[in-house]
């Protein structure tokens, strides 16, 4: 007498119902990540900030409460700048192991070797690393003292305009130039917001602080905007 031998086994509705199941966990599961890669990408980055604030303030300590110069020439005539990321980062660390030949070395995170001052998530282009870049109106007080509590001094930005006659282009918003300068404009690239370092050292993340820099640039409104 033979015994049979029955054995179990997905049938193909079974196995497509499984393959199903699976790809919608997935698609469910994928916007979830890539939301939790962007918020560490963010919680980096304003800790970054946080930590070149500590710099700039124990600078200005150091140096009767002055900010330390946004742009100047390594040597006369030799066409070469450095700014205040270099000097924030000879400061912090007591050294100048960056290049004199080189244009804002450490700013621009040359070679990679200075990611303190670059973003992760910032879009990688040929021109641009991912740089932090100052907030003109504020620097250009001089002094951390000087400096309205509201107003942001380090913040996420990006390279846009760069003729002073680009300031006149009607297809530039206004927004992309407020307190630059017309040198950048200010990047949400932290899921529709900018991460913004203040004078009290501290680094917050803001979907509404462009629009309102937009509309008034120094955050005072008894001053109009010119």
């Amino acid at each position: 007498m033979s015994k049979t031998n029955n054995r179990a086994a997905f049938t193909l509705i079974e196995l497509l119902v499984v393959i199903g199941i699976i790809s919608l966990l997935i698609s469910i599961m994928t916007p979830s990540l890539s939301r939790a890669r962007q918020q560490a990408k963010s919680t980096v980055c304003l800790s970054r900030l946080n930590e070149l604030m500590k710099g700039v303030i124990a600078y200005s300590s150091d140096h009767e409460f002055a900010l330390p110069l946004s742009r100047f020439e390594v040597r006369p005539q030799s066409n070469v700048f450095h700014g205040w990321a270099e000097l924030i980062y000879a400061d912090l660390y007591q050294d100048r192991d960056f290049r004199d030949d080189a244009n804002f070395p450490v700013m621009h995170n040359l070679e990679g070797r200075y990611e303190l001052f670059a973003c992760k998530e910032a879009e990688p282009r040929t021109d641009h690393t991912g740089h932090y870049r100052v907030y003109e109106l504020s620097w250009s007080r001089g002094s951390l003292d000087k400096v309205k509590a509201r107003l942001p001094l380090i913040m996420d930005a990006n390279p846009r305009v760069t003729l002073a006659e680009d300031l006149l282009r009607a297809d530039i918003p206004r927004e992309r130039i407020a307190g630059l300068q017309g040198e950048a404009y200010v990047d949400e690239r932290h899921y529709g917001g900018a991460n913004f370092a203040y004078n009290d050292g501290h680094a917050e993340r803001s979907t509404q602080l462009k629009e309102k820099l937009a509309e008034d640039w120094d955050l005072d409104p008894r001053t109009p905007n010119e």
